[in-house]
């Protein structure tokens, strides 16, 4: 835990201070906190920077909310040339760019690097205590950083999320350094840099539902059918569809098709969905039933021929050995991505292949056209 003080931003007005900090700071470290196992349309609630040294921890809630209110700050979070210190930042870079139009530049992930390094554990709290000894609080792990007022100990355990992180990431550096895996952590920051927002509702969906695909049928268009209305329910309420109706009831109303409360009842559909939906749920199972709605297809992976499989592999059989002869985790040899596109497109064009980078392409050009040609 810092005792470090951090300045709390809740007005525009104060988004000027963290302009002048971050004009003149030679590294930021950032994190954000967000609400998204609570509400249906989540959001950043805190961000929190670190700019040089000094910390800010800007409310998000409390400011209008969307680009324009960030406009100043933009271009100095967008800096190629200046680190940005994040710790497995896919998803602060993605959720940045969804609510606030922010592409993070200079991002360096301390995650990435621990990963590469080979580290065994590499969340942010197991990461700060080898490299600090300082053990933190994980009570917030799963807080709703939408509560305001903010209690004292979940912005301590937010503020901590960048006070430590610089010290982290130099002794990473130099870490990195040592094993020669610079360009390799640089392409695998430039993969977080360019990661995007993933959510949003997909109609297919339900698919992924354990026993989904074992149902007859009929069966599986009402799922279909529940799917789409759950999703609906869960908006209104402005609540995850999860908490709504969790799947295993969705799984079998779908299966069961109750045509009255009672049925309803004995399933253990809760009572305020029964007293405010229960006769749209019944309207709904009885029109399953007389005009089965269309069933999205199915998610199927793409047909992969005999070639392809034998590609793959090869360079897994390859890179496994490779990475016990170095000592070094698969990702240092041949990132995943890099694997499938070889898998996919040959080793024709090597320049073209995914976070495999010039010095990979020295390294192992040869074999991997060998492998893969």
């Amino acid at each position: 835990m810092t005792d470090a003080a951090a300045t709390w931003i809740d007005r525009p007005e104060g988004l000027a201070e963290v302009a002048a900090a971050l004009a003149t700071a030679p590294w930021l470290a950032l994190d954000s906190e967000s609400n998204s196992m609570f509400v249906y349309r989540e959001q950043i609630c805190l961000l929190q920077l670190n700019a040089g040294g000094r910390l800010f921890v800007i409310d998000t809630l409390a400011l209008p909310y969307g680009p324009d209110t960030y406009a100043a700050l933009k271009p100095m979070l967008e800096d190629p040339q200046r680190p940005c210190y994040l710790h497995g930042g896919e998803y602060d870079v993605g959720c940045l760019r969804r609510d606030f139009g922010i592409a993070l530049g200079g991002v360096w992930d301390s995650q990435q690097a621990a990963s590469l390094l080979g580290w065994e554990k590499t969340g942010y709290g197991a990461v700060v205590e080898r490299v600090t000894g300082i053990a933190l609080d994980k009570a917030h792990a799963q807080y709703d950083w939408a509560t305001r007022p903010l209690a004292d100990d979940a912005l301590r355990y937010a503020v901590d999320d960048v006070a430590h992180l610089p010290r982290v990431c130099d002794q990473l550096r130099e870490d990195i350094a040592a094993a020669d895996l610079v360009e390799e952590l640089a392409i695998a920051n430039r993969a977080v840099e360019s990661a995007g927002w993933s959510g949003g509702f997909d109609v297919a969906g339900f698919w992924r539902i354990k026993g989904s695909r074992d149902l007859p049928p009929p069966a599986q268009a009402t799922l279909a059918a529940l799917w789409v209305w759950r999703d609906g329910i869960a908006q209104a309420r402005n609540q995850p569809p999860g908490r709504t109706i969790n799947n295993d009831m969705l799984l079998a109303l779908a299966r069961n098709a109750p045509t009255n409360f009672g049925g309803l009842k004995r399933l253990g559909v809760r009572s305020w969905l029964l007293q405010e939906h229960g006769e749209a749920l019944i309207e709904l199972m009885r029109q399953c039933r007389e005009t089965p709605p269309a069933i999205p297809p199915r998610p199927r992976a793409r047909d992969v021929g005999d070639d392809e499989h034998q590609r793959e592999t090869r360079l897994k059989d390859w890179r496994r050995i490779e990475a016990e002869r170095r000592k070094v985790p698969l990702q240092v040899v041949l990132p995943a991505k890099a694997l499938e596109y070889l898998k996919q497109h040959s080793a024709k064009h090597l320049d073209a292949v995914p976070q495999l980078g010039p010095k990979r392409i020295g390294l192992y050009g040869d074999k991997l056209r060998e492998l893969a040609g």
